[in-house]
């Protein structure tokens, strides 16, 4: 199988969700091997290139932030880093008008329905994996996170938030062919209802509301139109992993877990497991991989939450 783009150019207007700024974004076709890569567009020359990959990560508070040596930053990033990921799209080039990709509804169903209105064409260029071979962990025994050798690609995640509504959850899932799109793309972001005014106040979430996000009470989770799913919330933090995952520039094969993680522990699990240089085994992607990876095989039942 083949390294894939986009067919055509797309354009999206929308308000960043920490900054509060209103971004138009355009999404350019790339060649193979020029990965995922934003541009800024009110910065000037070569500066204005971000590349998407964990090792450009600067900060991890509340989103992903990717920063290039010039220090030049993207903020926000995770959600269509996700959609790529979800539908197998290896090089896009990312324009951006401001520093935050556009939050929409919190999730990254705007991002996939762009996408797949634009069409995917694949690449003179075969694909690469990594596949995980050895087991490895960081954190400690009350945030972690790990990867583990496994046949297909999956994440599974764990949370707790004790004294709100949303108590505990966990979901174990394949993100396979269109499980992405069918099952993660439409989760929303989340904050605690007590943490918004002190979010405001540090100058984060200026743009968030109950439009795009899902407010965690004590007793109570709000959310525009209701929940989607009664574990929006943990659906959620698959979706952030899997963008945050895919800053390693291939497709991983293997499995991923955590309990009470978030994008510092996903690319802190990144950083180690290069360091440690035998985690991942490098290899031309076969057939038989087909079904074990995300954005194969995406069928139209996989779409009705984006095209309703």
């Amino acid at each position: 199988m083949f390294q894939k783009t986009i067919k055509n150019t797309f354009m999206l207007q929308g308000k960043g969700l920490h900054f509060g700024k209103n971004v138009r974004m355009v999404v350019h076709p790339a060649p193979a091997d020029h990965g995922i890569v934003f541009k800024r567009l009110n910065i000037k020359g070569d500066q204005a290139y971000i590349q998407a990959s964990f090792k450009n990560v600067s900060k991890t508070y509340l989103r992903t932030q990717l920063t290039n040596s010039a220090g030049v930053s993207v903020i926000t990033a995770e959600h269509i880093l996700a959609a790529f990921a979800g539908l197998g799209i290896h090089n896009a080039l990312v324009e951006l008008s401001e520093a935050e990709v556009p939050i929409f509804d919190g999730s990254s169903r705007t991002f996939v329905k762009a996408i797949l209105q634009s069409g995917v064409i694949e690449l003179k260029k075969k694909i690469r994996l990594y596949e995980v071979v050895k087991k490895i962990r960081v954190g400690s025994s009350d945030a972690w996170a790990e990867l583990r050798p496994a046949k297909t690609f999956s994440i599974d995640f764990e949370m707790n938030w004790p004294g709100t509504a949303l108590s505990k959850q966990s979901l174990k899932m394949p993100i396979v062919n269109g499980a992405f799109v069918r099952e993660i793309c439409d989760s929303r972001t989340f904050c605690r209802k007590s943490d918004v005014v002190r979010l405001k106040d540090e100058g984060l979430a200026l743009g968030g509301g109950i439009e795009n996000a899902i407010i965690v009470g004590e007793n109570e989770m709000m959310a525009q139109d209701g929940l989607r799913y009664t574990d929006e919330c943990i659906r959620h933090k698959i979706l952030d992993a899997l963008g945050d995952l895919s800053l390693v520039g291939r497709p991983i094969l293997g499995k991923f877990v955590s309990c009470a993680g978030g994008h510092g522990l996903t690319n802190l699990l990144l950083r180690e497991s290069f360091k440690s240089g035998d985690i991942f085994v490098s290899k031309d992607f076969s057939e038989s991989d087909r079904n074990k990876l995300p954005g194969f095989d995406i069928s139209r039942a996989d779409t009705k939450n984006i095209f309703r």
